[in-house]
């Protein structure tokens, strides 16, 4: 007759133990980060799951990016990249530009009707000491231009959402530039 060993009391509550620990570490990892956006151990986002917690209205990833379509019939230059960015409601985003000195970005950027609080800056490659130099700072819901690059470094803009609600910005440029993306 085959009997089964039985377990323990002692390696039961090892088990047990061990088990309780092993989800606590899971909690203050993964779930917390992942689901509420709490991150204890700083390593949720690190592992890339605070992002998952963010609302739509949140999410940094709300920018989406769509090329062009160029009419070579057309005579009029078209667009070379046409940015779709949420700014969250009380909150600001950086959109940036890796930019080679001399060369050239030229845009138009336009929200949904409310203004935005922005200042359309550059920060020099390698810099460590927080230099920046501004070239437009201004409270509107639209603005266009062309800079050539003083310096080559990161160049676009800081947008600040001071009303109770998101706001859409469709950011269209053309240049001789780098994409960076959200700052």
């Amino acid at each position: 007759m085959n009997t089964l060993p039985q377990p323990s009391i002692k390696s039961l509550i090892v088990a047990c133990i061990s088990s309780t620990l092993l989800a606590i570490v899971i909690l203050l990892v993964a779930v917390l980060p992942a689901e509420f956006n709490i991150d204890p151990t700083g390593l949720g986002k690190s592992l890339g799951l605070t992002v998952l917690a963010a609302t739509v209205d949140e999410q940094k990833l709300s920018v989406v990016t769509c090329p062009e379509v160029i009419d070579k019939n057309s005579p009029v230059l078209q667009w070379q990249d046409s940015i779709l960015i949420t700014v969250p409601a009380k909150k600001g985003l950086e959109y940036k530009f890796y930019i080679v000195k001399g060369e050239k970005i030229e845009f138009i950027w336009e929200t949904n009707g409310e203004k935005l609080y922005f200042d359309f800056h550059g920060e020099p490659e390698g810099d460590k000491t927080g230099y920046f130099k501004s070239y437009k700072e201004s409270t509107q819901s639209k603005s266009s231009g062309s800079l050539t690059a003083p310096f080559t470094g990161s160049h676009g803009w800081y947008w600040e959402n001071k009303t109770n609600q998101s706001i859409t910005i469709i950011l269209k440029t053309r240049g001789n530039y780098k994409m960076m993306g959200l700052r």
